[in-house]
Formats: C-alpha cells, sequence, structure tokens
C-alpha cells in the first residue's frame, strides 16, 4: 500500500500496520470464536431458566462460563476499537506530512 500526500510517497508505517492487524484478529477472534461459544452458552442458560432449574450446579457453571466468554467478547472488542482508533489517528497524522 502506497500513500501520496502533496506529492511525496508515504510507505504505512510498522506501527500503522500492526495497529490495523490487531483491530483485524480481534474482530475475527471474537467472530468466529467467542460469539459464537458465548451464544451457544446463552441459549442453554436460558433453556434451564424455562425448565425453572436456576439452583441446578450445571446452570451455575454455564452462568460462570457465559460471564468469561462475554467479559472475553468485551476485551477484544474494546482491543479492536482501540487498534483501529490508533490506525485512524496515524492516518489522519500523515495528511499534513
Amino acid at each position: 500500500v502506497l500513500l501520496t500526500t502533496g506529492g511525496a510517497s508515504v510507505l504505512p508505517n510498522r506501527a500503522m500496520m500492526a495497529n490495523l492487524a490487531v483491530a483485524l484478529v480481534m474482530t475475527l477472534a471474537n467472530l468466529f470464536v467467542l460469539e459464537p461459544k458465548s451464544t451457544e452458552i446463552m441459549f442453554k442458560r436460558y433453556e434451564m431458566e424455562d425448565q425453572g432449574r436456576k439452583d441446578d450446579p450445571e446452570y451455575k457453571a454455564l452462568a460462570k462460563g457465559f460471564g468469561k466468554f462475554h467479559g472475553l467478547s468485551s476485551l477484544t472488542n474494546l482491543i479492536a476499537l482501540c487498534g483501529g482508533v490508533a490506525h485512524g489517528w496515524t492516518l489522519a497524522s500523515l495528511i499534513g506530512a
């Protein structure tokens, strides 16, 4: 990828590419790993709630697992957002270059 600013060419630096890569990897990890697992556990919990089994140890284990995957999903979203903002910041800094 080659960016041009005022006739001078600027190759994207490693930090810019790293920021974008972090955002992409975190988004893909959330999309294909964490979100499907979190949703699967959530539906199992709903099913147990409908059966009135909220005091069951299995329900408590599902609730704990859901909290873990949901928290990791939120964390990956936050990291992806930070990577995207950092990438945008780097791009914006090239405007005056």
